[in-house]
Order: structure tokens, then C-alpha cells, then sequence
């Protein structure tokens, strides 16, 4: 029944998707709000399996059956629950901002709606896929949906953005796709790879998946040097998407980096990936900072949390691999909350320049603190957040204990200095000094969704929901992922 269940939360959002489409036609908000009930059933076997530490699995048949294989485990649930509460939160969202940008283009929001379930329900079963293909084939099912979005409903030279962004995703799909194919060819094909699996592998089979799987995976993530398309792409990406993008899709580089490429890496490689994570977020923060559109800086600003991401992965011990999750999901709601406050201030005030901003928390108080929220998760700061940097900060310690590690701490600090300065830099010029923009924000269904991110963010730090997410995760990471150790 379990096994069914699994099929059932992540093909429930495709069906309802053409009904969608159909209330699309005479209601967006029917259609929206019909798009976030279809994910609850994610969001509930998510929940089982994140709080509960419940283990499922699914399976239709063998053969080539066995391709559609899902499991789920406290591990990746945390990366479906980011993706069901998101994805029902923005659909709520969406309902008053895709009705003023259809309003916008002269055009209906068929197409947003009819791919919305699409997209979700296959990032979804790309976390659940247990078969290396499978995850392949969910992933495009999610990339394909999204390009239908940017491209129908995007801003600027939006057939140029689509065009961008088809390049980039499917030249990293296709590299995680060689990868796998290089591991299917020698008996590897199911998830988390086993110690033995890996072991079986000769040098040059091994070295080559792996650099073919870290690739697409770095690029997936936007990381320092291949992330030159994620400021364009998410910036104007239709907001509702840019609220998906930045959270949840982009970190899919790193749950692959954690379940394939890390069993195969060799240790010697990842004092390298160390620093590589901490100049990615450095670099991302640095770029945010610099930025004065609202959309770009916060573009930039999942570049910089990729850093942290790629961090925690590099550390690879139980403490780094639960950091690694804890940051999707803190990631995962606090930039939610900050595309759709952004997408607020499109819809209401007409712009997305921060220097036409101030004084904004008189304009909207709720709008205000809800976007603070979402910066101190960024931040590590009072919500669940926090608890994703202090396990980071431990790792950090268990992974490189010694004065002679002194320059790796340091530039951790100046990590996590670069981050706050952004943040609360912006908080500043965007909420507080002189009122420019006069009257008040309307209270409205995309506040309402706003606040409701950024209070979850805050719910989940406190006991016994911190404790359950913490101790389950960690007990997985302990006794399946860090077992495939070479």
C-alpha cells in the first residue's frame, strides 16, 4: 500500500494538471488552488518519512519495469517535503500574480497550469527515482514542463532566456546522463550506490563516471564558473517559477552529488571540493550584494547557498550530509518566501528596482516581516536555518580539527560574514529608512502563502519537529550513506 502511495503523490499532480488546465480557462485561482491540493498527498508520505523516519518503497514490476522504481527514506524526503510544501505554497501564490501577468501579455494561464503539476511531480520522482535512469527521465519530465513556462510567460527576450536555459539544464541532464550510463554498463544502477558496487569498479570506469556525474551536477547547481545562465534564467523566469527554480530544482545537483558521486570520490578529492563550496558561496554572496534588481540578487543569492550546499557535501561525514539537506529545506522556504515578496512587489508597486524601494515595512508590515524571515534562514538565524548552519559548523570541525586547518575557518567565516552583510544590507535599503512608495500593501491569497512559508521556517526550528527532522535524517545518513564509503 505504501509502495502504491509513492506513485500515487507524484502522478496525482501530472493527472489533476489537465483539469488544471481546463479551470485555467474560466479561473485562474481554481486552477491554482487545484494545483496545491493535488500535492498534498506528497506532502503527507513525505512528512511520514521526514518526522516519522518511516523507509517505503515502490516497485511496478522487474525488466525494464524496475526503471520506475521509487524509494523513499528520511533523507530524501527532506528534499520531497521542500518540494510538496513549496510547490502548494507558490501555487497559492501564484493565483493573483499569474492572473496580473496573463493580464499583462494578453494571454490565458493555461499553459503555466497544465505544466505546474508536471514540473513538481517530476522533480518529486527524481528525488524518489531508485533507478539511475529513472531519475534521468523524471528530471526531463520537470525540465521540459519549466521551459514551457519561462518561455509563454517570462520576462525580457523570453525566447532567448528559454533558449539559454534549454541549453544549460540539458547539457547537465545529459552529463549526469552519460554518467549513468557509464555505471549501468558495469552492473551500477540503483541508488544509494553500495560500497561493493563502487568497489567493483576499475580506475578509469570510476573516475570517468564520476567526473561526468560532479559536472552536470555543479552545473545543475549554478557553482562558481558554469553559473553563468542562473542570474538570466531565474531573474526572468515567470516569479511563481523563479520561487521553484531557485529552492528546489537547483539543489537537485546536490542530492545526485550525495547518492552517486560521493561513494565513488576518492577522500583526496575533497579538500578540493571544500574549497570549491566556500569560493562558490563567497563569490555568489559577493554578486548578490552588487546586484539592484530584486530578482538577480536573489538569483545570485542561490548561487551563494549552492556554495554552502557543496560545503557540507565535501565534508562527508554524518554531520555534512545532514547539513546538506537541512539546507535544501532551509534554502528551499527562505528563498520561497523572498521570490514571492518579490513577485508582491511586481504585482503591487510595479518594479523590481531596489533603489525605487524604502521604507517598505510601512507600506506592508506582514510583507516586511515575512521577508526577514526569509533572510535570516539565508542567514542561519532563528529558523530552521540555523540549524543547518550550526550542523554545518560541526562538521566543518570534525572534518578539519587542527590549527593547521586555520585558512579553512577563516574563509568560513568569511562566508558566512559575506552572507549577512548581503542580507541584512538589503533588508536595510529595501524595508527601513524614508517611505518612497506611499499607501499600503493589500492583504491578499500571495501574502497570505508569503507569511506562511516564512512561519513554517520558524515552526520547524523548534522542538520535537527540529529534533525529529535532525535525529532521522542523521540515523539514514549514518547507516546508509556514509556506509558506501571507498
Amino acid at each position: 500500500m505504501t509502495g502504491l502511495a509513492l506513485y500515487i503523490s507524484i502522478l496525482l499532480p501530472m493527472l489533476l494538471a489537465l483539469t488544471a488546465y481546463a479551470a485555467a480557462r474560466r479561473s485562474t485561482a481554481a486552477a491554482a488552488y487545484l494545483s496545491a491540493v493535488a500535492l498534498i498527498p506528497l506532502l503527507m508520505i513525505s512528512s511520514f518519512s521526514l518526522f516519522g523516519g518511516g523507509h517505503y518503497l515502490g516497485s511496478v514490476g522487474g525488466g525494464l519495469w524496475s526503471i520506475f522504481s521509487l524509494y523513499l527514506t528520511p533523507y530524501n524526503a527532506a528534499y520531497v517535503f521542500t518540494v510538496s510544501v513549496v510547490g502548494i505554497l507558490v501555487a497559492v501564490f501564484s493565483a493573483p500574480y499569474m492572473e496580473h501577468r496573463a493580464e499583462e501579455l494578453g494571454v490565458k494561464n493555461t499553459t503555466f497550469y497544465l505544466t505546474y503539476g508536471f514540473f513538481l511531480g517530476g522533480l518529486a520522482g527524481a528525488f524518489m527515482a531508485q533507478n539511475l535512469f529513472g531519475i534521468y527521465i523524471f528530471i526531463e519530465v520537470a525540465l521540459i514542463a519549466s521551459l514551457f513556462q519561462v518561455l509563454y510567460y517570462g520576462y525580457g527576450d523570453r525566447v532567448r532566456i528559454t533558449v539559454m536555459y534549454l541549453v544549460w539544464s540539458h547539457v547537465a541532464a545529459l552529463l549526469m546522463l552519460a554518467g549513468f550510463i557509464v555505471l549501468y554498463l558495469y552492473g551500477v544502477t540503483s541508488v544509494p550506490l553500495t560500497a561493493a558496487a563502487a568497489r567493483a569498479l576499475s580506475a578509469p570506469v570510476l573516475y570517468t563516471a564520476l567526473l561526468l556525474v560532479l559536472l552536470g551536477s555543479f552545473i545543475k547547481m549554478a557553482a562558481l564558473g558554469v553559473h553563468m545562465w542562473l542570474p538570466y534564467v531565474h531573474a526572468e523566469a515567470p516569479t511563481p517559477l523563479s520561487a521553484l527554480l531557485s529552492p528546489v530544482l537547483v539543489g537537485f545537483g546536490g542530492y545526485v552529488i550525495s547518492v552517486v558521486a560521493l561513494p565513488l570520490m576518492p577522500a583526496k578529492w575533497l579538500y578540493a571540493l571544500t574549497w570549491y563550496g566556500i569560493a562558490t558561496a563567497i563569490y555568489g554572496g559577493m554578486m548578490a550584494y552588487t546586484q539592484r534588481d530584486i530578482k538577480r540578487l536573489f538569483a545570485y543569492s542561490t548561487v551563494s547557498q549552492m556554495g554552502y550546499m557543496i560545503l557540507a557535501l565535501s565534508l562527508h561525514n554524518i554531520y555534512g550530509l545532514t547539513a546538506a539537506a537541512l539546507i535544501y529545506l532551509s534554502h528551499g522556504l527562505g528563498k520561497a518566501v523572498l521570490f514571492m515578496t518579490a513577485g508582491y512587489f511586481i504585482m503591487h508597486l510595479g518594479t523590481r528596482d531596489i533603489d525605487r524601494m524604502g521604507g517598505l515595512y510601512g507600506y506592508n508590515s506582514a510583507l516586511a516581516g515575512a521577508a526577514i524571515i526569509g533572510f535570516l534562514n539565508l542567514a542561519g538565524i532563528l529558523t530552521i536555518g540555523m540549524i543547518s548552519e550550526i550542523t554545518l559548523a560541526v562538521a566543518l570541525t570534525k572534518a578539519y580539527l587542527g590549527i593547521e586547518y586555520i585558512e579553512i575557518y577563516i574563509a568560513f567565516a568569511a562566508m558566512l560574514v559575506v552572507t549577512g552583510i548581503y542580507a541584512f544590507s538589503t533588508i536595510r535599503s529595501v524595508f527601513f529608512g524614508p517611505q518612497r512608495i506611499a499607501g499600503a500593501g493589500p492583504f491578499d491569497g500571495a501574502l497570505a502563502a508569503i507569511v506562511a512559508a516564512a512561519f513554517l521556517s520558524v515552526l520547524l526550528l523548534l522542538p520535537p519537529m527540529s529534533s525529529s527532522i535532525w535525529g532521522n535524517i542523521s540515523i539514514y545518513v549514518q547507516n546508509h550513506l556514509l556506509a558506501v564509503r571507498l
